[in-house]
């Protein structure tokens, strides 16, 4: 038993077994253990399924993160994050765990690969008196990830740039992938595999770089949280970050981790690994009780992970 049952059965547990039989005791928290169970499917239903279609390929819907209501404008055609995100109101939970549990209310973030704004929006949300930077590629997410900053009135707390953080200021050439905009990456997919899913073929385009490093003044020279998914191009993002990292030694990083991805891309997964332990980072897993340091051997290993914690060694 544990949660509200358990609360509920040491506070009065004492008076109870002054007053009634063993058997009365084990029925009263037997039915306090299934009021829990129906609570706590209420709270899982009580998110999502509230979406109406707004038009331009629009749908807007909303979650509730610790009790915070946010509300997303999504692509309504989007075959990858849109359906699931409309049904559950929930998206990456460990991840929304991670920095609903560690934000400050005047932390400075970046969200690099941005997409609709969740993670920008959510970090909007828990820093009223922060500074929040997204930066998306792709032309018509990051036009949903801007609307969604004013749609919930972070415009003055949080800003999406669009470009492609990386290691320069070149054009990036990425692959579109149609309905499923949030997979845009600088590798393009097998079209035996874009047939599988019936998608459109994928189309290329260029966007202008960006460096962490060059944003900085942008962001008072302190970032405190960054969260990096771009669909393996995250060597690039932190080749472009070195002064971010050294200036700032408090900075944790939550990286999406897809050793395939970054193969794809065209890296070495062994030799980023290396670069970021050039620059002082150390990896951890993001576990229930807390972070779970990770060598770079048993992160090879690890296939996926939607976010694995780099911090310098001894960041508590």
């Amino acid at each position: 038993m544990d949660g509200v049952a358990q609360r509920i059965a040491r506070q009065i547990m004492g008076i109870l077994a002054k007053m009634y039989p063993p058997s009365a005791i084990e029925d009263v928290l037997a039915r306090l253990e299934r009021i829990e169970q129906k609570l706590d499917q209420i709270e899982y239903f009580s998110h999502g399924g509230r979406a109406n279609y707004i038009g331009n390929n629009r749908v807007l819907t909303r979650c509730v993160v610790r009790n915070n209501v946010i509300a997303f404008i999504l692509e309504a055609d989007d075959r990858i994050l849109s359906p699931w995100f409309i049904v559950s109101g929930r998206y990456e939970e460990i991840l929304t765990n991670y920095f609903a549990d560690n934000l400050k209310p005047d932390s400075h973030c970046i969200d690099v690969g941005t997409n609709f704004g969740y993670f920008t929006c959510l970090m909007a949300r828990f820093c009223p008196s922060g500074r929040i930077l997204g930066i998306e590629a792709e032309q018509n997410v990051y036009a949903v990830a801007r609307d969604n900053i004013y749609v919930n009135g972070f415009e003055g707390i949080a800003s999406v740039i669009h470009a492609a953080a990386s290691n320069s200021t070149a054009d990036v050439i990425l692959h579109s992938r149609g309905t499923r905009s949030a997979n845009t990456s600088i590798a393009k997919m097998p079209e035996d595999f874009i047939r599988t899913l019936a998608e459109p073929d994928s189309q290329a385009f260029a966007v202008r770089g960006v460096r962490l490093d060059d944003l900085l003044p942008q962001m008072g020279g302190r970032v405190d949280f960054l969260k990096v998914d771009v669909e393996g191009a995250e060597p690039l993002v932190f080749q472009g970050a070195q002064e971010t990292f050294a200036t700032n030694p408090q900075l944790r990083a939550v990286m999406e981790w897809s050793p395939g991805q970054i193969s794809a891309a065209g890296f070495d997964p062994p030799i980023f690994l290396a670069e970021l332990e050039a620059m002082g980072l150390a990896f951890h897993d993001i576990e229930p009780m807390g972070l779970t340091p990770l060598s770079a051997h048993e992160l090879l290993n690890i296939p996926y992970r939607a976010g694995i914690v780099l911090q310098r060694a001894g960041l508590v």
